[in-house]
C-alpha cells in the first residue's frame, strides 16, 4: 500500500471509531455514585470473606486457566425497593468475587428496579427508557446491568467488577 492509501485507510477508520462513540452513550449511563461491591461484600474478595455462601457449581476455566465457580446466597430479608428476589448469585474468579446477579419476576418488579438504580447511579435517556430489556450503568470498578426477558418475565439485576470481568474469557470466544 502506498502512503495515500494508507493515511486514507487511517482517516476512514478515525471516522468509524468516533461515529461509533456517541452510540456507546445510548447503552449505558455513567454512574454517579459507583458501588465497589454488593452489600459488604467487595470486588476481589473470597468466598469466605463475606456471609455465608452456598458452593452451587464449578463452571470450569477461562482461556487464561482462572476457575470459574457459582455460589447462592440466602435470599431472606434481601428486598430492593419492594423487590423479592428469587435467587442471589456470586461468581468467583479465581477465588475472587467478580460478580452477583440477582434474579426477579415480573415486569412491575423491573420498572421498581429501573426506578432504585436511576436514583442511586443515574437517569436513562427517553430513548433507553424503552429499552425494556436491558439497561446499564458503567462505572471505573463496578457495571450495573438491569435485564428483563417480557417472554419469560423473568429479569436480572447484575453488579459486575470491571477490573475482573475483563478476566473472564471463556475459550472459544
Amino acid at each position: 500500500m502506498n502512503t495515500t492509501t494508507k493515511l486514507l485507510s487511517l482517516a476512514l477508520v478515525l471516522c468509524c471509531l468516533c461515529l461509533g462513540l456517541p452510540n456507546q452513550a445510548a447503552w449505558a449511563v455513567l454512574i454517579q455514585d459507583e458501588p465497589s461491591g454488593f452489600r459488604g461484600n467487595h470486588w476481589g474478595d473470597s468466598s469466605l470473606d463475606g456471609p455465608p455462601l452456598r458452593f452451587v457449581k464449578g463452571l470450569g476455566t477461562t482461556q487464561s486457566g482462572k476457575s470459574v465457580e457459582l455460589y447462592d446466597r440466602s435470599t431472606v430479608g434481601i428486598i430492593l425497593n419492594g423487590v423479592p428476589f428469587s435467587r442471589i448469585r456470586y461468581r468467583f474468579l479465581d477465588n475472587q468475587l467478580e460478580s452477583v446477579q440477582l434474579s426477579y419476576e415480573g415486569l412491575a418488579n423491573r420498572e421498581k428496579l429501573l426506578q432504585l438504580m436511576e436514583e442511586r447511579y443515574g437517569r436513562l435517556t427517553p430513548g433507553e427508557r424503552k429499552l425494556v430489556r436491558r439497561a446499564e450503568w458503567d462505572g471505573y470498578e463496578t457495571v450495573v446491568d438491569l435485564s428483563y426477558n417480557p417472554e419469560t418475565g423473568l429479569g436480572s439485576l447484575w453488579f459486575i467488577s470491571t477490573r475482573l470481568n475483563r478476566d473472564f474469557v471463556w475459550p472459544g470466544y
